[in-house]
């Protein structure tokens, strides 16, 4: 089996045995076929940290490099073998919650009437776990709130927000409980900028389903801060919403080394409609 898809998939799986699984082979296979480009290359591609199966450095540049030849034979596959303006396929998204909950389902239903052979699969999670999965090559793009830098990704605005303060309106006085999305969530980031800006410190109570948070102010257990892209005609009617003058932005992040085929052009052309 050639190595470096067996060690792309290592990474995907972090795992030796889920990975033999995954490509229909035996864990000393995998083994062997690790340890062949550990051989060929004269270098140790993986080590454990904190019991978790972690790239070294000299890993990560083979894995990039896998990464590269992959989507090289994807490119000489797809000019190929498909058929001129087909299409079809399968594309995988991650979304973070706020963007996924709220914005995407839009998109998905346009692309869905225009392109019926386009199967795009949707996975939700914070925006770390995005920018890790982007950098695994577990999906072909994501969708986060926060910007980064990071020399693996490309990133680039398709969406503009606003973050306000929500909370029921027979209360006339914040109560001393806020509820706020998890460290990890790029939603927190700006949460806490508005706390801060409004010299708040009150209890923290984290969840990280936005729907959930504004039931709990619906009912009078507290305040939050929340995109305004997540509030309904309901959420305006029954709360008193104040706007804090911290806008936010939508980010589309590929890897680098992504081969942009047509179906992903298409798909992201959508995307950018809002921005």
């Amino acid at each position: 089996m050639d190595p470096f898809k067996v060690l792309t998939e290592v990474v995907k799986a972090q795992s030796f045995t889920k990975a033999a699984e995954n490509l229909y082979t035996s864990q000393p296979s995998i083994s062997r076929d690790i340890k062949r480009l550990e051989t060929q290359y004269d270098v140790k591609i993986f080590e454990f940290r904190h019991a978790q199966l972690t790239l070294t450095n000299d890993g990560k540049k083979l894995f990039q490099y896998a990464l590269q030849r992959a989507h090289l034979e994807e490119a000489l596959w797809h000019d190929l073998k498909m058929k001129p303006n087909t299409i079809s396929g399968e594309i995988t998204i991650g979304s973070s919650f706020t963007y996924g909950e709220y914005r995407l389902s839009q998109h998905l239903t346009d692309l869905a009437e225009r392109y019926p052979e386009l199967y795009i699969h949707v996975h939700l999670d914070n925006s770390e776990s995005m920018i890790q999965n982007i950098k695994n090559n577990i999906i072909d793009l994501g969708i986060i709130e926060k910007e980064i830098h990071d020399h693996m990704i490309h990133s680039t605005r398709i969406a503009k927000d606003e973050m306000v303060l929500i909370h029921k309106k027979t209360k006339s006085v914040l109560t001393d409980t806020c509820f706020i999305r998890e460290r990890g969530s790029g939603t927190r980031v700006y949460q806490e900028i508005g706390l801060s800006q409004l010299q708040l410190h009150p209890n923290l109570v984290e969840i990280n389903n936005t729907s959930l948070i504004k039931h709990m102010v619906h009912s009078g257990n507290g305040f939050a801060i929340v995109s305004k892209t997540t509030l309904t005609p309901y959420d305006f009617e029954k709360l008193d919403v104040q706007p804090l003058n911290i806008e936010r932005y939508f980010y589309l992040l590929t890897h680098k080394n992504k081969y942009i085929d047509t179906n992903l052009k298409i798909l992201i052309e959508n995307l950018k409609k809002d921005y």
